[in-house]
């Protein structure tokens, strides 16, 4: 027991930092442990590769989080803090940490603590931290002992974690998505019910009580849940727009027969409402930017009988957050998006604010209550619109349920629009069919119109919209260069909706706002076709890769620098008659034709027809 001295230091560091009188935190010493599954992973855990048990000689474990579990391994001396080749378990701190992480890791994301010295000014600590069912522990650069919270805000900024987590999440949307098939809860219902427990669940009584207290009578429970959603909805006077609109969307949880059985509806409400805590509300506790429920819909729509419930189409996550970065949006940002649909580009946009601002939590106050404007016309995605908010820090201050055409810029609560406030505008504008007038511009010059002088607009729309050359469509492009620049078109992936099940090609277009479109000025033009994702059985078209940071990276350097490269993007001055797009001008290079070639080129085309046939 040599180690003792060195053990009394640590458990002096341990207390300087929050561990021995935190409520969440359970320190065990040596075999105290009650965890059976820690006991049973560590049953043949010798260090002395015996079939002896070896125990670390701290263990600690979060209630909060319990599937993360810290090891500390204790040694008197500095000097036996760390071998050489890290492979002498029984006589050095790191490789016993090492060496106990490997057992753990096989069914815990582990963090392994390595102490030795006998005085705070010799002490050394080295960390690492190792993902469930993987091989390598990856070392934190912290040469101290830091607090729980901080370890675990490593061990969730990881990338590996974030790939693990985020699968896992697209998994259980097909799960949920069947189970409330089963529960015959409609399509068009299915988001909603999720989104709407979520925001339950940011209520701290409900989400402490629901699962015993309120599990006797299905009435009480539902009772309930609509009680705590209301709650949050109406918690800032500030933000209790609409309030009514949003709850009403949730009263088909009232009349959900599977909820309203005597005999086991509380029991299965109350275990579907768990398993969206433990899967879905834990995530997004973690990844606070990650529009969940966008992916959830999209999920719903690979899954589902019928095509488009919601009469939406939602733009992926990972093109939402590069527009956002594409505009420069940064704490300062005022953003409006006038066709907000479930919040994806806002929630986007308000993820870059609140990580530009860093920990001043007076400045994110102020960017949750006045820097985020949406309209959303349709109730019930109005619902979801207003539930993604809640979760994700609760911009909704200047939420707005009807049409952008009402909205902006005349009524009044948008003064603040009229008084050109507004930086940035993004949206995903209706796709034109033959059931809507308005056209994918009408929505962009409305946006335009809250836009101050100099302000960024980008619009994802169908590339009809910059290929056409007479009609409607050559109007509305003339009116575009007359009253504003055209600073760049992309071109978008051809497949990027295709967990969506739509087959619209699409291009972004980046709009300075109130400043004609000078004569002479050029404007740069990206082929942007290829993000690298691949369409898989399990997950729909995914980064299953792990590129798009790489790509998103080189476009936006290529973006912002306006670079003329070879086969990816080119200036032009265009006219309004001409083709916005990429493709027009871009040099082929011959060579590397093939038949194949040709012959993709024909189906893209042949789709592309078809496309155009059915939105006329």
């Amino acid at each position: 027991m040599a180690e003792i001295a060195s053990e009394f230091i640590l458990k002096d560091v341990l207390k300087e930092h929050g561990y021995l009188d935190n409520h969440d935190l359970v320190l065990e010493y040596r075999d105290n442990t009650k965890d059976v599954q820690l006991k049973k992973l560590l049953a043949n855990a010798s260090k002395k590769h015996t079939n002896n048990r070896g125990i670390p000689d701290f263990i600690i474990r979060s209630i909060t989080h319990p599937s993360v579990v810290m090891l500390v391994e204790v040694k008197e001396h500095t000097s036996k803090h760390e071998s050489t080749n890290r492979d002498k378990p029984d006589e050095y701190a790191v490789d016993g940490a090492l060496w106990y992480s490997q057992f753990v890791s096989k069914k815990y994301d582990v963090i392994s603590l390595a102490f030795s010295g006998t005085t705070i000014r010799e002490m050394k600590a080295t960390a690492f931290y190792q993902l469930k069912g993987t091989d390598d522990a990856i070392q934190i650069k912290a040469q101290q002992v830091l607090p729980f919270s901080e370890y675990l805000r490593i061990l969730t900024d990881s990338e590996g974690i974030f790939r693990r987590d985020y699968e896992s999440l697209l998994k259980y949307a097909k799960t949920i998505n069947e189970e409330l098939h089963d529960l015959k809860i409609k399509e068009t219902q299915r988001a909603l019910f999720i989104s709407g427990v979520l925001v339950a669940l940011q209520d701290d009584g409900f989400r402490s009580i629901y699962y015993d207290k309120y599990s006797s009578s299905p009435q009480t429970l539902i009772s309930y849940l609509i009680n705590a959603i209301s709650i949050q909805l109406r918690a800032d006077p500030d933000k209790n727009k609409n309030a009514d609109v949003v709850l009403g969307a949730f009263d088909f949880i009232k009349k959900t027969s599977a909820f309203n059985n005597e005999t086991d509806g509380a029991l299965t409400l109350r275990e579907e409402i768990l398993h969206i805590q433990q899967n879905v509300y834990s995530f997004m506790d973690r990844y606070h930017f990650v529009d969940a429920l966008s992916e959830f819909y999209i999920e719903f729509l690979r899954y589902a009988n019928q095509d488009k419930g919601l009469g939406i189409v939602l733009t992926p996550p990972h093109i939402t957050n590069l527009f956002a970065k594409m505009a420069g949006v940064d704490k300062d940002s005022v953003v409006l998006d006038n066709a907000a649909g479930t919040g994806g580009f806002l929630v986007a946009a308000m993820g870059e604010m609140i990580n530009d601002a860093g920990d001043d939590a007076e400045k994110i106050h102020e960017i949750t209550k006045n820097q985020i404007y949406g309209v959303e016309f349709d109730s019930d995605i109005y619902a979801l619109l207003a539930s993604n908010m809640i979760i994700h820090s609760d911009g909704r201050s200047h939420l707005e349920w009807g049409s952008t055409f009402d909205i902006v810029p005349n009524s009044l609560e948008h003064k603040d629009i009229r008084d050109n406030v507004i930086d940035v505008g993004l949206l995903n504008p209706p796709f034109k069919s033959s059931t809507r007038k308005e056209s994918e511009f009408d929505f962009i010059f409305s946006n335009l119109s809250a836009v101050k002088k100099g302000g960024t607009v980008i619009a994802l729309v169908p590339t009809s919209v910059v290929l056409a050359n007479k009609g409607a469509g050559l109007t509305q492009k003339e009116e575009l260069l007359k009253n504003h620049t055209l600073e760049a078109v992309v071109s978008l992936p051809e497949e990027l909706f295709a967990n969506s099940k739509t087959s619209t090609v699409t291009v972004g277009m980046v709009i300075t706002a109130h400043i004609p479109h000078a004569q002479n000025k050029e404007t740069w033009f990206g082929y942007w076709r290829d993000d690298h994702f691949v369409k898989t059985k399990s997950f729909g078209r995914t980064d299953i890769n792990h590129t798009w940071k790489q790509t998103e990276e080189e476009w936006l350097s290529a973006f912002k620098n306006k670079k003329v490269i070879p086969q990816k993007s080119v200036m032009r001055h265009v006219e309004a008659n001409d083709e916005w797009m990429a493709e027009a001008y871009l040099e082929p290079d011959y060579g590397q034709l093939t038949a194949d070639d040709f012959e993709e080129t024909a189906r893209k085309f042949l789709l592309y027809t078809l496309d155009q046939e059915q939105n006329r």
